[in-house]
């Protein structure tokens, strides 16, 4: 089974993501012509007829083709350069489309996520800022959202020390969103690192992709680090997922002048109920980079 087989699949109406995997575990090696892919999807879901089986497999070339004018890769999970960090997850992305070089996330010890709040203090900006550069100058590859805010700040501070950073998207890779972050995203591609995808081209930004796309970069990442959080929102999303996944989860501890602000009232919950590593200083992180 190769990409455009599991493409097909996943474009095929009733199948979706969790049951091309338990498809993919059975036959991933077969050699899937299209009346076989007929056969198994009958037997194992529902009658599906060969013009509809035929329209999925069309968009299925057909974004292959994109992908391949746009220099877009497309990495599935039976390849031997899929992202070993994201195999070892619940649920992990069947198909991967990616625009610029991702050799150094091929390996999760590389890689920290850097997250937070898209609205936070000026302060806050400045710290993710200052961490991206700091993980940069570590050769460690810093990992976010492409988010305006903690994310962007994170994605900056990394270039600015000329290091490689891969922004997860929660769209299709024909679009940048939001898109005040265009340049920052032709700028991660221009100095060696990527943007990065699990759907397909002209999929729109959704709220459930915004959470779905939390698990790739926890996925990635060796630990995460939470610069600002509200008590709800994205941020949490990925500590969660990053707890599930086993894991380190590190979060900044500011001096109590800053409790007052809604925008690290999750920073509180993380560091006084969360297992957590709090980081004051560099220091802090060098002991989080080791751990």
């Amino acid at each position: 089974m190769n990409a455009m087989d599991i493409a097909t699949l996943l474009l095929t109406p009733g199948i979706g993501r969790k049951n091309t995997f338990k498809l993919l575990e059975q036959y991933g090696e077969a050699d899937l012509t299209i009346n076989y892919l007929k056969e198994i999807i009958t037997n194992k879901f529902y009658e599906i007829s060969s013009i509809e089986l035929h329209n999925s497999c069309e968009k299925s070339k057909r974004i292959m083709d994109w992908a391949e004018k746009k220099h877009i890769k497309i990495v599935d999970f039976k390849s031997s350069r899929y992202p070993s960090s994201l195999k070892a997850i619940d649920d992990p992305p069947l198909l991967l489309f990616i625009k610029g070089d991702y050799e150094f996330i091929r390996k999760e010890e590389n890689c920290i996520g850097v997250i937070g709040s898209r609205m936070p203090t000026d302060y806050g900006k400045e710290i993710s800022k200052m961490v991206g550069r700091y993980l940069a100058k570590k050769n460690i590859g810093v990992i976010s959202g492409l988010a305006l805010g903690c994310d962007a700040g994170a994605h900056t501070g990394c270039l600015e020390y000329k290091g490689k950073t891969a922004a997860i998207l929660a769209h299709g890779l024909n679009m940048i969103y939001p898109n005040e972050n265009k340049k920052l995203a032709e700028e991660i591609i221009a100095s060696g690192g990527c943007i990065i995808s699990e759907y397909f081209p002209y999929e729109t930004p959704k709220q459930y992709s915004f959470i779905e796309r939390d698990r790739i970069q926890s996925g990635l990442s060796k630990g995460i680090i939470v610069i600002e959080t509200e008590e709800t929102g994205g941020t949490m999303h990925t500590v969660r997922f990053a707890r599930k996944q086993k894991k380190k989860i590190g979060c900044m501890k500011y001096s109590n002048v800053f409790n007052k602000y809604p925008t690290l009232k999750g920073n509180e919950i993380i560091l006084n109920h969360m297992e957590s590593v709090p980081i004051k200083n560099y220091k802090d992180i060098d002991a989080f980079i080791k751990k």
